[in-house]
């Protein structure tokens, strides 16, 4: 009898760390499954009752955070959609203003109403600007950013983007300082995205100088550099100032902080880089991008 009662209890030993093993293998798979971001649903070899319901709420709460995530994306995309039409519907009243306000500038001879007209004009192609960034960033959030690369003198466009912006130079009385390679630097871009990575460089630099600019277009290691550089008159945090929405200046007086993050974007898609240094009081930004 005591035998048998051994045998019994050797044989429940037995079972019960067999099932033991069994649950605890199922469970790393489990676990491995959760891990696993391509997995949608926990599937098991060996199921018991207890098993069986706890995988049932596992895939049940895996369902509701999958349709939560669809709902999210597509409510987001529906946004950037809407904020991109909002950003393009606003340009054309806008600029209809900017029209008028440099008419009735021309037409004026009061000095006094010229000087508020003039603050108008100012605040009317900040706006602008400020639109033209939201439009660019929800359109690249909404779309994605996909080059067309070409062969492009980038030091031609860099002369050409300096001379367009002259009156802004002499706005501020600001001397841009160009050291250029005298010939054509080809490079590997999109000529559209890169011109308007040219463009923000400059406005940034207009917008926070306390001195002149100076630019530098070189070829080092195989690849061209674009270098823009000014004295500021605040520490940047060059680990920070390509983030979306970065302003050094709190109040955004002078900007969204759109623009860097845009260039940063842009450049990257066209397989180059970008980064900003500190050196005392000047902040210098490089461009890097391949050579043809």
């Amino acid at each position: 009898m005591e035998y048998v009662i051994i045998l019994i209890l050797f044989a429940a030993v037995i079972f019960w760390a067999g099932k033991y093993l069994v649950l605890k293998k199922q469970l790393k798979a489990i676990a491995a499954q959760l891990k696993d971001e391509q997995n949608q649903l926990v599937t098991v070899a060996f199921i018991d009752s207890d098993m069986e319901a706890v995988v049932l709420e596992i895939n049940g709460l895996l369902e509701r955070i999958r349709q939560t995530i669809i709902k999210s994306r597509v409510s987001s995309a529906a946004l950037k959609s809407s904020i991109a039409d909002i950003s393009h519907d606003m340009k054309t009243p806008l600029t209809s203003v900017i029209g008028y306000l440099q008419l009735a500038e021309k037409e004026c001879n009061d000095k006094k109403t010229q000087e508020r007209i003039k603050i108008c004009l100012e605040r009317a192609h900040y706006c602008n600007s400020l639109i033209n960034d939201f439009f660019e960033l929800s359109v690249l959030e909404s779309q994605g950013c996909i080059p067309v690369l070409e062969n492009v003198d980038v030091a031609g466009m860099l002369c050409e983007q300096i001379l367009a912006n002259h009156p802004a130079f002499e706005g501020k009385g600001i001397t841009p300082h160009f050291e250029d390679s005298e010939k054509p630097v080809i490079v590997s871009a999109d000529p559209a995205l890169l011109n308007r990575v040219i463009q923000n460089l400059i406005s940034n630099g207009v917008k926070y100088t306390t001195g002149d600019i100076f630019f530098r277009v070189f070829q080092e290691n195989g690849q061209i550099h674009i270098n823009v550089s000014n004295p500021v008159n605040a520490q940047i945090d060059t680990a920070r100032i390509f983030d979306r929405f970065y302003t050094q200046d709190k109040s955004r007086s002078k900007g969204s902080g759109i623009g860097l993050y845009l260039c940063k974007q842009f450049i990257e898609a066209m397989g180059g880089s970008i980064h900003a240094e500190m050196d005392v009081d000047s902040l210098s930004i490089k461009v890097t991008l391949n050579l043809v």
